[in-house]
Parts: structure tokens; sequence; C-alpha cells
């Protein structure tokens, strides 16, 4: 037991708890929160394009009657 703790002993220096997260650790989250949201609008984008494209065809072809 007590030559597995010797060994162990030089590792132990990579394995220190460290509390809190770094700047560096947010700004990457933020970079892959941004990621995301640009691929999904992306990913829409050219969907909602067509629809709006869509919506106004129909609506410049609705005739309003004269009153």
């Amino acid at each position: 037991m007590a030559d597995t703790i010797k060994n162990a002993r030089p590792y132990h220096c990579f394995y220190q708890h460290q509390r809190g997260a770094t700047a560096t650790e947010y700004a990457m989250l933020i970079v892959f929160i941004a990621l995301a949201i640009a691929i999904g609008a992306q990913a829409l984008g050219g969907g909602l394009g067509n629809t709006l494209t869509n919506i106004g065809n129909m609506i410049s072809t609705v005739v309003i009657p004269n009153v």
C-alpha cells in the first residue's frame, strides 16, 4: 500500500483541485455558445427566408375591395 502511494505521488501535482472558473474558461464558453447560435441561425435562415418570401407573395396577390 505504501508503495502505491509513493508511486502515485509524482502524479499528484496534475490532479490538484482548482476552484472557480478562469476568464479563459468563460471566454471558451461564450465562443461555443456564439458558434452554436451562428450555426443554428444559418440552418434556420434559408428556410425562414423562403417562408417569408412565400408569405409576401401571397399577401401581394390579395385584392382589397373598394368600399
